[in-house]
């Protein structure tokens, strides 16, 4: 049930209020209508009040009856609005249940939900649209009994899922506090706080978002690329929280640092020959060259080895430092080997791919292997 005014520019002489016991349409000094409520009786064994303020672009705040559970059977909320919010479009708040975030439904100043024994009121989240003004809830709550698991919550252990989404799908909604997640007409489907996601997965085109509120919001792209890329900035915003989504595609590949130096004391690690410009990095080109000396630096080399003597740090545009180790590098002399014992010509080829899935490319490193 709502109530409200019909307009804050409207016929401020017609409105609806509760009088005594009853609700009644008022008109200017005459009662209209009446909706007789003093035979209403609502057992109840506990009752709790308290005031709760909604922040500004608040979202998703998760009410969970002040802490009866699944136990309510009576719920009222009476909503107070900024008194600088003249705007009447602007001085509302959403609400849905714990397992339908799909279904946003509004309320104004009131709102009395009631159930009983057998059919009790379902845990419900609160949303603030207004990105200006805070809104305070002013709440009573009341059990009919003490049980407290009448609804198992076998939606947020499994997941919710929205399918057949693209990149642009994925947009902030209080850059620096939200993000939403869209369908294609821009209509939204669930909010996130950001600092309520513990991390972000992907498996193929399913983007799993975990969210300590919510547990496991699954999204699931059209492609694979959407997925990687959402996943990418994704990874970058709980790093960065006040960029904006979506964010540009990332079509930039991470970066090989290399030593100046094998181990910063053995022979340069040239660049097509030249030596005068170490050190060098993958985005110069993508082949280098060295000499390594089994005397100095061990009888075997494995592809760890190598890592720590020649590469500096890889480091990527959106993924930032980028651990690299042998499951990345293949050792080839005349054919494939997995550690150097011999003097020789060989060469070291990586495979480095971002969250977006950019490739480091076909870099090569020559190596000369001396006693």
């Amino acid at each position: 049930m709502s109530c409200g005014n019909t307009s804050v520019w409207g016929n401020q002489s017609q409105y609806i209020k509760f009088q005594n016991s009853d609700i009644v349409a008022i008109e200017g000094s005459n009662t209209v209508e009446r909706l007789l409520g003093g035979d209403i009786r609502i057992p109840y064994q506990q009752v709790l009040k308290t005031k709760i303020v909604l922040k500004a672009g608040q979202i998703n705040y998760l009410f969970n009856f002040l802490g009866m559970g699944d136990n309510a059977t009576f719920l009222a909320i009476k909503a107070t609005y900024n008194t600088a919010s003249v705007n009447e479009e602007d001085n509302y708040i959403l609400w849905n249940y714990y397992d339908d975030f799909t279904k946003k439904y509004p309320m104004d100043q009131l709102m009395i939900l009631t159930g009983n024994s057998t059919n009790r009121i379902k845990q419900i989240y609160l949303s603030n649209p207004s990105s200006k003004y805070a809104v305070t809830l002013d709440v009573m709550v009341a059990n009919i009994d003490d049980t407290y698991t009448f609804f198992p919550d076998t939606v947020n252990q499994v997941g919710t899922t929205f399918v057949n989404l693209v990149y642009s799908n994925v947009a902030s909604y209080v850059v620096g506090q939200s993000i939403k997640v869209i369908d294609n007409n821009s209509n939204p489907l669930i909010y996130i706080q950001i600092p309520n996601i513990n991390y972000v997965s992907r498996m193929g085109s399913v983007v799993t978002i975990d969210d300590n509120t919510m547990g496991q919001v699954l999204i699931v792209f059209g492609t694979q690329s959407d997925a990687a890329q959402v996943q990418s900035e994704l990874s970058y915003l709980l790093n960065n929280t006040n960029v904006t989504l979506p964010m540009p595609l990332d079509t930039e590949p991470p970066v090989i640092y290399w030593n100046s130096k094998v181990g910063g004391v053995g022979d340069y690690i040239a660049f097509n020959g030249a030596t005068a410009g170490a050190p060098y990095n993958t985005g110069n080109g993508f082949t280098f060259s060295t000499s390594i000396s089994l005397g100095q630096f061990g009888s075997t080399l494995s592809s760890d080895n190598l890592i720590s003597l020649l590469v500096g740090s890889v480091s990527d545009n959106r993924d930032g430092n980028i651990v690299i180790n042998s499951s990345n590098v293949s050792l080839f002399g005349t054919v494939s080997v997995s550690q150097i014992v011999a003097t020789g010509s060989y060469s070291m080829t990586f495979s480095i791919t971002d969250l977006a899935l950019n490739s480091i490319g076909a870099v090569n490193m020559n190596l000369t292997i001396l006693e």
